[in-house]
């Protein structure tokens, strides 16, 4: 039905009362409309496809030109509304001009709209505003005319149907980026009727997300009743170029209503945001990796989410050859089952090559798990760095010797570990070769030695008396047990000591010394240790050459202190025909050193003078024929008596 305002009409009316006689055209369009498609559902957006079709009105004139005809039945500048009226509905496109509708042909004008949620089924009127212009008088003699405006409004019938509608009420995923998750969606059905033989179908719109190892998947409901609640679960995966962000997800239901028709439900849009890709994050590294040397380096990860993984294992990976693990660029351990928010760390054995420095290495580390869909995923590109320390290294310091020509001396200094880590089985090597200076021992064993912590080295040095004295330099090399269990030295240890000049082990001084020719003599010795320790069983033997002869050669001293002296004493005769001077007589000693050495001292040499005028302990000639003659008498005497 068209309502068409009085404007036209009363144009056309004046025109007839004026007697008008020359030949003319009058008339109208006259439009009506429908809709393509006038059944809607509760909740639906939809477009309206306006259908509309110009009959015309000729109200007076010949037909004999039907171009004049058409002329006056023409709409120009036509512009279509559609509006709501009673109809539960939102309109949302605006007024459309359509240009121009002649007669005959119809014209289609779409209209986005949406319908209530808790629209009512039933039929409803919308109204269509048309406003448009049109020629209504045309005369055919002289081709005058008449414009002409209307508005009119137009009524369509749109249908609420009371089919089922479906509406989503909950979306849950555990979809990741980079992975396969499940998506769970909610549907209700929101309308009148029950849906039979349902096929519920979500399709993905965008191409990092796919449904179902494709674009879409379906699920099937045989009878889904009015109010009813269903769940469907689909497979989604994401592209590893997949943002964690909603992407949109079209969500359709094809049913047959109650009466056995097949229906298409209205799509829709279902947001779905995966969830960030899984991921890993490195805490903290820790090493005692020295260079040329193997050391523990450590490695603490987090596992960041979202998921639980299982069968997780960490490879660590060196990008320089002067890093390697064993004999390999990389090492991997066994993690496993690995908790959201976990840390794991995990301990491998890294050398650090002889050429390497004292600087950041880059190594990689990555990690390959399960995840709970049973998929394989791996975490790649996580840098780390190993610092190796410097080389192993050892110092001597406060040097202690005693060091003396001809003398067992001892050599004494402070080993320290220099390096950063501990080290086992240290070894102080001696590795000089002076040919005077003989060591006792060419090894001293320290044991283990934690970093910085220092163990006293002692060697016992043999000195010949031919050593010169004078400062002496000593090399020596350090072994140790590496971390690896093989054997590494550290040489270039060296020390300074002196070598003092040789030293007499006893000081020999005479007290009594002095003998006359032809006589005895008990000669006295004073002996002093000129030693720094105690000497025990000191035994002197006296020497003497002719005319100095020795009547009692052996004296013995149990103990003698340092710088303690004592006299001794031996029995010696000078022949009659000595010459009166001074004859030298050799003593040397047999003694024990506090280490249990029993060496035999230098030669000493002593002068004994012979002098005619010495009465200590000799007699003269004439005193020994006195005594001769004496001991003669006494003994005829004491015969006599005795017959």
């Amino acid at each position: 039905m068209n309502t068409r305002t009085p404007l036209t009409l009363t144009v056309v009316a004046l025109l007839l009362a004026a007697g008008t006689a020359a030949a003319a055209v009058t008339g109208s369009p006259s439009i009506d409309a429908t809709l393509e498609d006038n059944t809607v559902s509760p909740g639906e957006e939809t477009t309206l496809g306006v259908v509309l079709v110009n009959s015309g009105e000729i109200t007076t004139g010949s037909a004999r030109n039907p171009s004049l005809s058409s002329e006056v039945t023409t709409a120009r500048a036509l512009k279509v509304d559609v509006q709501s009226g009673d109809a539960p509905i939102n309109v949302v496109t605006s007024r459309q001009s359509l240009g121009t509708l002649a007669t005959g042909p119809t014209a289609t004008v779409p209209f986005e709209i949406s319908v209530d949620e808790d629209a009512d089924p039933g039929r409803y009127r919308v109204p269509v505003e048309l406003d448009y212009e049109y020629t209504s008088y045309l005369s055919e003699e002289d081709g005058s005319r008449t414009e002409s405006e209307a508005s009119e409004t137009a009524y369509v019938t749109l249908r609420v149907s009371d089919d089922a509608t479906f509406d989503v009420t909950n979306v849950e995923s555990d979809a990741r980026v980079g992975s396969t998750g499940t998506v769970a969606v909610t549907v209700e059905n929101t309308g009148q009727s029950a849906a039979r033989d349902a096929s519920v179908t979500l399709q993905s719109q965008n191409q990092d997300l796919g449904v179902g190892g494709g674009t879409a998947s379906s699920r099937y409901v045989d009878e889904w009743e009015s109010g009813e609640d269903r769940t469907f679960r689909y497979s989604v995966s994401a592209a590893e170029s997949a943002e964690p962000e909603p992407y949109q997800f079209n969500l359709s239901v094809g049913f047959d209503n109650e009466n056995g028709v097949r229906k298409q439900s209205v799509g829709t849009s279902v947001g779905i945001a995966p969830d960030p890709q899984q991921a890993f994050s490195v805490v903290s590294t820790e090493n005692d990796v020295a260079v040329d040397d193997t050391g523990s380096y450590s490695l603490t990860l987090r596992n960041e989410g979202p998921v639980t993984v299982s069968d997780s294992t960490v490879t660590v990976a060196s990008q320089s050859p002067d890093i390697t693990f064993g004999e390999a660029s990389s090492t991997t351990q066994y993690v496993g089952e690995w908790e959201p928010g976990e840390t794991r760390t995990v301990t491998v054995d890294a050398t650090a090559g002889p050429n390497a420095e004292n600087r950041n290495y880059a190594l990689t580390t990555s990690i390959n798990y399960e995840d709970p869909e049973g998929d394989a995923g791996v975490e790649e590109g996580l840098s780390v760095g190993l610092r190796p320390g410097p080389e192993q290294d050892f110092s001597l310091s406060d040097v202690d010797a005693t060091l003396q020509a001809g003398e067992d001396g001892r050599l004494e200094a402070t080993l320290t570990n220099e390096g950063q880590q501990a080290v086992e089985n240290v070894v102080l090597k001696w590795n000089s070769d002076h040919s005077n200076l003989s060591p006792q021992e060419t090894q001293y064993a320290v044991g283990d030695l934690g970093a910085g912590e220092s163990a006293t080295v002692s060697f016992g040095v043999d000195v010949s008396d031919s050593a010169d004295a004078g400062p002496r330099q000593f090399d020596f090399v350090a072994q140790y047990q590496g971390n690896s269990g093989d054997t590494k030295e550290v040489d270039g240890l060296q020390v300074r000591a002196d070598v003092a000049a040789s030293q007499d082990e006893f000081v020999v001084e005479s007290a009594n010394t002095t003998v006359s020719p032809g006589g005895s003599e008990v000669i006295e010795l004073t002996v002093t240790n000129n030693e720094d320790v105690p000497l025990t069983d000191i035994s002197a033997k006296l020497f003497a050459d002719s005319p100095i002869s020795v009547t009692d050669d052996e004296a013995y001293v149990d103990r003698l202190g340092p710088g303690n002296s004592t006299t001794l004493r031996f029995g010696i005769s000078a022949s009659g025909g000595a010459m009166e001077k001074a004859y030298p007589v050799s003593l040397d000693f047999q003694y024990t050193e506090p280490d249990g050495d029993s060496p035999v001292s230098d030669t000493y040499r002593v002068a004994i003078d012979v002098n005619a005028e010495s009465d200590g302990g000799g007699f003269p000639l004439i005193g020994i024929a006195a005594v001769v003659l004496l001991v003669s008498v006494l003994a005829i005497g004491g015969y006599a008596r005795y017959q």
